[in-house]
């Protein structure tokens, strides 16, 4: 596995930072003359982030970049990006030296019109142990319950757009979980007859938080597993968790089987 950065936010202390828009002909190569004109004026990028999908004209482009005693050079620069691009180019100055926060993308999205928003770890874990500390077993239903939700909402998206069904789709679909960062989730055995699923889930965002604890930890992943694999299979399914991180097991295991309405409305309620 390899660290991703989202270039939202960057640090460099004592820098002089710089953001950049601009867009490029969707043809190969657009991109590397635009970025040469930064090689050329010894400017080194910190981040970049662009994109395109198949059918369209020009892709957007955004950088953060480190103008340290060359500020001076920044028009030039546009200019030079305008020509090459044929397109209009903005840049902002960092207003604190050395850190700087995106200020030109909105919304944010993970797709073409699929709206998005980021949670830093600190953030989620601090809502959890909050939630958890002022409402108790009431705050973990809570969390259950709208993971719940969330993962029902996903799986209806993504069967829409995948033309696969049973384990094949069940293990794509899994993949969500390693790239939103909530962890690296392995599907163990499926038998569709039951259904029974058994899920290992390596280093959760959420367990990690209460390593020492007694008891399993997960009732965000546990209820967003509940709802994505109920829409997907069609059944109404319950995870459980039978090993934690949060007990010194080396992996989360989730064991997911089907349940009656009547259980599943109340485990749904005091989960």
């Amino acid at each position: 596995m390899f660290q991703r950065l989202l270039p939202w936010m960057v640090y460099a202390k004592d820098r002089d930072i710089c953001e950049f828009y601009l867009t490029v002909d969707n043809t190969p190569g657009k991109l590397k003359e635009a970025l040469e004109i930064f090689t050329k004026h010894g400017i080194n990028i910190l981040h970049i982030s662009g994109h395109a999908m198949p059918d369209w004209s020009k892709a957007p482009v955004f950088l953060f970049v480190d103008i340290t005693n060359k500020r001076k050079l920044l028009e030039r620069i546009k200019k030079k990006l305008e020509s090459v691009t044929k397109g209009p180019v903005h840049y902002k100055l960092a207003f604190v030296k050395g850190f700087m926060i995106d200020e030109f993308t909105f919304p944010l999205c993970t797709l073409p019109g699929l709206r998005s928003i980021i949670i830093l770890e600190n953030d989620f874990i601090g809502m959890l142990k909050g939630i958890y500390e002022k409402m108790g077993d009431v705050g973990k239903a809570l969390f259950f319950n709208i993971a719940y939700f969330g993962g029902s909402s996903m799986a209806e998206y993504l069967l829409k757009r995948l033309e696969l069904r049973g384990e094949e789709l069940i293990k794509e679909v899994l993949k969500i979980y390693q790239a939103s960062g909530m962890g690296k989730m392995e599907l163990v055995s499926y038998e569709p007859n039951e259904p029974y699923i058994v899920l290992r889930l390596y280093n959760s965002i959420e367990c990690k938080a209460f390593i020492g604890q007694k008891k399993p930890a997960s009732h965000y992943v546990r209820g967003h597993l509940s709802g994505l694999l109920s829409k997907l299979t069609g059944k109404d399914l319950l995870a459980t968790e039978a090993r934690c991180i949060a007990m010194g097991d080396p992996y989360c295991q989730f064991n997911v089987k089907r349940i009656d309405k009547a259980r599943a409305s109340l485990q749904f309620r005091r989960t």
